[in-house]
């Protein structure tokens, strides 16, 4: 299994590169589909990590590849973000109903976070984007109550860069972890840190709305 996550790391370090344009659109697109709400589960996240990871650990101070992805990750979320406000904000009640309709759940939390972007705009989104589950909602429901682009914008750009902020001090904490020369150790801490932020934190983020609702209703 270690080979093979191996392989597979190796492939995500040549194909996403500074030195390989294609890749570095590829991500750019893959970045556009996720926030508009096709899910690519784990590779934005490895890549991100592993870039990071590879040039703390060689002690190289060129940082231009992990600059390069962020920026590209930065942009990608701009236009899928983007893409959800704009249908929201001018196909109006037509694109809520339509969303009502094909996902019932979808729809009433869309309406309750309505109230929550009304009051409190950018930090709002920004928690909103760091929450597992809310990623597109923020963006549907921040085009319907039509708040103003620029603060819509400036939420994305402070999530973004919080998230991956994020996954670089993870890449840091493996690069500088007593057994970094170990290889095999080093590879599992990967893995088990992009679980963490893969898996375990939405799990959790769940496990406690879930906690909450039946506190609610023991209350009523």
């Amino acid at each position: 299994m270690v080979t093979t996550f191996f392989q597979f790391l190796h492939y995500l370090e040549s194909a996403f590169n500074t030195t390989n344009p294609p890749g570095l659109v590829i991500l750019f697109l893959l970045a556009v589909i996720t926030d508009i709400g096709v899910p690519v589960p784990f590779v934005l996240d490895t890549i991100l990590m592993l870039t990071a990871y590879n040039v703390l650990i060689s002690g190289d101070s060129h940082w231009t590849p992990v600059v390069m992805i962020v920026i590209m990750l930065f942009v990608g979320r701009q236009v899928g973000s983007g893409i959800l406000y704009l249908m929201s904000r001018y196909l109006g009640n037509a694109f809520l109903n339509w969303i009502k309709r094909r996902f019932p759940t979808l729809g009433v939390r869309v309406e309750y976070f309505k109230v929550r972007l009304s009051r409190y705009a950018p930090l709002v989104v920004v928690t909103g984007r760091l929450t597992p589950g809310l990623l597109q909602i923020t963006s549907v429901a921040s085009g319907a109550i039509r708040m103003r682009y620029q603060y819509f914008a400036l939420g994305i750009a402070l999530a973004s860069l919080i998230y991956d902020g994020i996954l670089i001090l993870l890449a840091f904490i493996a690069s500088h972890n007593p057994k970094a020369s170990d290889a095999n150790f080093t590879i599992w801490l990967l893995i088990s840190m992009v679980v963490m932020v893969c898996i375990l934190w939405p799990l959790l983020f769940v496990i406690i709305q879930r906690g909450k609702k039946k506190v609610s209703v023991a209350k009523a």
